[in-house]
């Protein structure tokens, strides 16, 4: 059994063209469940799920399995066809291989989310002790090398958040995998501009989060997904004791979940400019030691941008994208949560 018995399931039977009849057993209320926002939004949930069908087509498949439900953006590139083009890249790079979701089966519902939102009375959006360092950072890094390759290869994964981190365990080894690409792009897409507005708020670059990065005026680039790592790992390693989540108003950051995307912006400029050490946390915490270099890092290279007036560049070489990666492996707290 993946797990206990829940108080609430729902079984579906679906017929498909080429599996036949596919059972899905899913417990909605499950602990495990993930959510993401609600009828806003892509309203996404990862849960555990059973499947006779899909269990005698892959029978190898040893950790279960879990169905991401969503309301996808009908006008983008489907995620089934971008996990196609990255188990393809996945194979020959050994920086992807393994650190990818794997994609059982698919299927898609033709209800628009609008006619959802209006059957249940929903209105239209308006608004939008520590961790264990070590082992996160490990994961993290992961997660980054294989978004870069990746992302060199035509697959731009610009949504990273902590829920599209995560991770299995194999030969006693962490792996990170990068998770969630609905709202991903394929640079040789038609119509791919690299302007959409995508992500999540409180993981953004700051770059994004201007009002002329909400308008689509800033090209979304590498370095704005590299930035979105750095604020995913201060949120998790900040906002977490021991592995347990901190209590409403011991834990920071709680207001980027709620401000607006210029105030969150401004949130984040002032922790790259302040000395003040955010809310329990200790100044020589190793995790804040690192997150203060990477803001360094940050702040330095926006200067450095801002002096030669490139703050919305059009272009970035391969060789930039290794640079700005390099000089965060350079940082002193990198290193020392590496050893």
């Amino acid at each position: 059994m993946l797990y206990n018995a829940p108080s609430h399931q729902h079984e579906f039977n679906i017929e498909d063209k080429d599996f036949g009849t596919v059972d899905l057993l899913l417990p909605t209320s499950h602990d495990e469940r993930v959510t993401h926002y609600g009828l806003q939004g892509l309203a996404t949930n990862v849960v555990p799920v059973t499947s006779e069908s899909l269990t005698k087509k892959y029978p190898n498949i040893q950790n279960g399995m879990v169905a991401k439900i969503f309301l996808g953006e009908a006008s983008c590139t489907s995620e089934p066809k971008i996990l196609e083009k990255v188990e393809g890249i996945a194979k020959e790079h050994e920086s992807a291989k393994g650190h990818i979701p794997e994609l059982l089966w698919h299927h898609t519902f033709t209800n628009p989310m609008s006619a959802v939102r209006e059957a249940l009375g929903v209105s239209e959006p308006t608004t939008g002790s520590r961790v264990l360092y070590i082992p996160l950072l490990d994961v993290w890094r992961q997660c980054i090398f294989c978004h870069i390759t990746l992302w060199k290869k035509g697959v731009h994964h610009r949504d990273v958040s902590p829920a599209n981190l995560m991770w299995y365990e194999k030969d006693g080894k962490l792996i990170g995998v990068l998770y969630d690409y609905d709202l991903s792009s394929l640079v040789d897409e038609p119509g791919s501009q690299g302007n959409e507005c995508t992500g999540t708020v409180p993981f953004m670059a700051r770059d994004l989060l201007t009002e002329e990065g909400q308008r689509g005026e800033v090209k979304h680039m590498y370095r704005h997904v590299l930035e979105s790592f750095i604020w995913c790992f201060a949120w998790i390693s900040l906002r977490y004791k021991e592995g347990v989540l901190r209590p409403r108003g011991s834990r920071p950051f709680d207001e980027w979940a709620t401000l607006d995307a210029v105030a969150c912006g401004n949130s984040k400029l002032t922790l790259q400019t302040d000395k003040t050490v955010p809310a329990c946390t200790y100044k020589d915490d190793p995790g804040w030691q690192f997150i203060r270099k990477c803001l360094f890092v940050l702040a330095r290279r926006q200067f450095l941008r801002s002096e030669k007036a490139e703050l919305t560049q059009e272009s970035e070489s391969e060789s930039d994208m290794d640079e700005f990666l390099a000089s965060l492996e350079c940082t002193g707290g990198w290193a020392k949560l590496s050893n």
